[in-house]
């Protein structure tokens, strides 16, 4: 029989209980590479786009204005072309993005 998952609520928003320490861990990784250099990643709230971090948290990661996104979130816009972070094509191979 499969185990139940235990979900916690973090920022207001319902996760599963490894999640917070995901966002922590995502806040350690402050770059991406890009053809061999460092593009530091972009924050949230800070994305060209307006997806109300003034008001509410990512709506995929949970993380809250000014945090980076956990990697692989559908939201991170990618340092180098502004598109989404996890289906660019901009970052290296060995990125964790």
């Amino acid at each position: 029989m499969a185990s139940e998952k235990v979900y916690v609520v973090f920022n207001g928003v319902r996760v599963t209980a490894d999640w917070p320490e995901r966002i922590q861990s995502s806040q350690d990784v402050t770059a991406y590479r890009s053809k061999g250099q460092d593009r530091p990643r972009i924050r949230y709230g800070s994305e060209s786009d307006d997806w109300g971090a003034d008001r509410v948290p990512c709506h995929d990661c949970a993380v809250i204005k000014g945090q980076f996104h956990v990697v692989g979130c559908d939201v991170e816009e990618c340092p180098v072309c502004g598109g989404q972070a996890i289906g660019c094509g901009c970052l290296d191979a060995d990125d964790p993005g």
